[in-house]
């Protein structure tokens, strides 16, 4: 039952009901409506309340004036500009709504909180006595479930506001949401269908905030509500404004946790989050950074009274290093010493291939250092060459001396990619189609760890509209989803693989004659506008008996590694290891074959040894092959 049916039906005193049953009846309907439904509610909110004018507005909306005389709100740094725009739009004699236009996290809130600041001290002219109260739309909806409830308490709402002659800035965050707010009958009007007349008269002021993408599918969608706003665009903020925001920050976060938010930590926090956390924006979570390493060492030093009160680079790097998964230790050490360091890792991991190593540390070494094309990918390579040679490996290599672990390589086997239809896999699919609600394997897995590097393996089975995709990649370094959002590789290698031509390079030719032919093969492949922009085509050719020797050793140091971890050690004549390059070797499928033959006769020996007791903590087994064409033998001491 609408208010207005109830008053009609409400008697004007206790002795107006004068039969028992209307009494009844009179009475169980005052009862439903105390239920903790929307009626009681209502009640509430036609009594007088005090002396407010607004009880509407008191009851679901939040003074940020008051809040900031109170000096419960945090300052606001480096907005000057977003602030004294939206103080411009306000000061309009038409269209004067502002909304706040940018990514979730970048601030839009706490430049209304700027404004509602500066007119609480008093330094807008003309605003004197105004207040900025931010509506809270859901607890406004909640509670009516009846048609037209919602429709009257907005309209009571805006009524409170208009009679306040413009004394009342209304915020609205998350503005989109008023599109369709409390239409839940059909026939029934959104909350932006009762805002537009008052928004048209000019007897309401509103400003908003929501995203991009959300602005462009709710308020563009309806014309005669976009007319009505004029949008402000609000930019991430740079590294060093970050900083500066963070240090205004800092005494309300100090005193709040009772710990020390020293320059070098406030910074890392910025640094750290602005390279590694990529699916969230600045200052949000550099501020979220630090309010979480201050959390753990207020609680580190309620468990340890003597603990340090100063929150260190380590800390922040711990914090950040949960968010994304890299080690602490690659976040603390510079990018200097990993880059200076990066040949000697990767020859640690690759062996037999030198040329294809300095290629590749050249180029990354170019890229990290600024010198390459702004805006694309670190570096991107085509590795070219037969199986089991290394090029999975050097990628794997790569990602571990890049980003501290081989778990950052992203790799898509494009072999599964041979149909037009399978671009969407890579993006996602757009709104409408099916399998819209699943991310794309690429974008997604680059949006949340921008940091990597994406092995596309047998690039030339992919279909021609999927390398039409990655050629986007490779020349402007982004890629965007079914969803609208645009994915960053600036920060990413990229690395290809194709054994196009591999026969030229294990016939034995001259490596000049090789290298032509394979290039030639790939030119017969690949579109020349897409091998052009490839930084780098890495040839890998075939193993000789020496790296072969080297792969095996590589190999056995695994094992011993694994042994190691149960105090068992492992010794290995050169008989042996000369017996396992003879028997993995394989001109076809390079050091594969190795790598079954230690498995299989190594480890597989060894870890039945091991379940039977023989081999214990404290022993060592010997392996040899005191037969070369015969099986190997292990000899158990200790």
């Amino acid at each position: 039952m609408s208010d207005d049916a109830r008053r009609d039906r409400e008697p004007d005193g206790p002795g107006e009901w004068t039969n028992p049953l209307e009494q009844l009846i009179g009475r169980l309907v005052e009862g439903f409506g105390d239920l903790g439904g929307p009626g009681q509610q209502d009640d509430d909110l036609r009594r007088p309340q005090g002396s407010s004018r607004t009880p509407v507005l008191d009851r679901f909306g939040r003074d940020l004036t008051a809040a900031a005389r109170a000096g419960r709100l945090d300052p606001v740094v480096g907005r000057d500009r977003e602030v004294a725009a939206v103080l411009e739009i306000l000061g309009r004699r038409t269209k004067n709504n502002p909304v706040l236009v940018g990514d979730p996290g970048v601030g839009k809130t706490a430049i209304v909180e700027g404004i509602a600041a500066k007119i609480a001290a008093g330094t807008v002219p003309g605003a004197g006595g105004r207040r900025v109260v931010a509506l809270d739309l859901a607890g406004l909806v909640a509670g009516t479930k009846y048609r037209g409830e919602f429709e009257e308490r907005l309209r009571r709402l805006v009524d409170e506001v208009t009679a306040t002659e413009r004394a009342v800035i209304l915020f609205l965050d998350e503005v989109h949401t008023v599109v369709g707010a409390g239409a839940g009958v059909e026939g029934t009007m959104d909350a932006a269908d009762i805002l537009k007349p008052a928004l048209a008269r000019g007897e309401l002021q509103v400003v908003g905030a929501t995203t991009l993408e959300e602005y462009r599918r709710h308020v563009e969608s309806d014309p005669a509500l976009e007319r009505r706003f004029a949008p402000i665009t609000v930019d991430e903020p740079s590294v060093e404004q970050t900083v500066a925001i963070l240090d205004g920050l800092r005494a309300r976060y100090e005193d709040h946790h009772g710990v020390r938010l020293p320059e070098d930590a406030r910074r890392a926090a910025v640094e750290l989050t602005a390279r590694h956390v990529r699916d969230r924006f600045l200052p949000d979570k550099a501020i979220d950074a630090m309010d979480t390493a201050a959390a753990r060492v207020r609680l580190r030093r309620g468990d340890d009274p003597g603990a340090s009160n100063t929150v260190t680079v380590g800390d922040i790097a711990q914090v950040v290093a949960d968010r994304t998964g890299l080690p602490v230790a690659h976040l603390t050490d510079s990018e200097r010493t990993r880059l200076l360091g990066l040949a000697d890792h990767l020859r640690r991991r690759v062996v037999g291939q030198e040329p294809a190593l300095e290629a590749v540390t050249d180029a990354v070494l170019a890229g990290r250092a600024g010198m390459g094309q702004p805006g694309r990918p670190v570096a991107s390579f085509l590795f070219a060459g037969p199986t089991g040679v290394g090029k999975t490996e050097l990628a794997r290599a790569l990602a571990e001396a890049l980003h501290g672990s081989d778990e950052r390589l992203v790799r898509l086997d494009l072999g599964e990619f041979r149909e037009a239809h399978t671009v969407a896999r890579l993006t996602g699919a757009p709104p409408g189609y099916v399998g819209h609600d699943r991310p794309g394997e690429l974008t997604e897995a680059l949006r949340r760890t921008p940091s990597c590097v994406v092995l596309l393996d047998e690039i030339e089975k992919a279909h021609p509209d999927v390398l039409a995709l990655l050629l986007g990649v490779l020349d402007a370094g982004r890629l965007t989803d079914g969803r609208g959002r645009t994915v960053s590789f600036a920060d990413a290698v990229v690395i290809m693989t194709s054994n196009l031509g591999a026969a030229a390079l294990t016939e034995g030719r001259d490596p000049d004659e090789a290298r032509a032919s394979v290039l030639a093969a790939l030119a017969r492949a690949l579109r020349p506008e897409f091998l052009g922009r490839v930084d780098e085509v890495v040839l890998f050719t075939p193993l000789d008996k020496d790296a072969r020797r080297a792969v095996v050793e590589l190999l056995l140091d695994g094992t011993r590694e694994r042994l190691a971890a149960q105090e068992v050690g492992l010794t290995v004549t050169p008989a042996a290891v000369d017996a396992i390059v003879a028997r993995g070797h394989d001109p076809a499928l390079g050091a594969r074959p190795m790598r079954r033959v230690v498995t299989r006769e190594v480890d597989r020996a060894l870890s039945r040894r091991i379940v039977a007791g023989a081999l214990r903590p404290g022993g060592n087994a010997t392996i040899d092959a005191p037969d070369p064409d015969g099986p190997l033998t292990i000899e158990v001491t200790g």
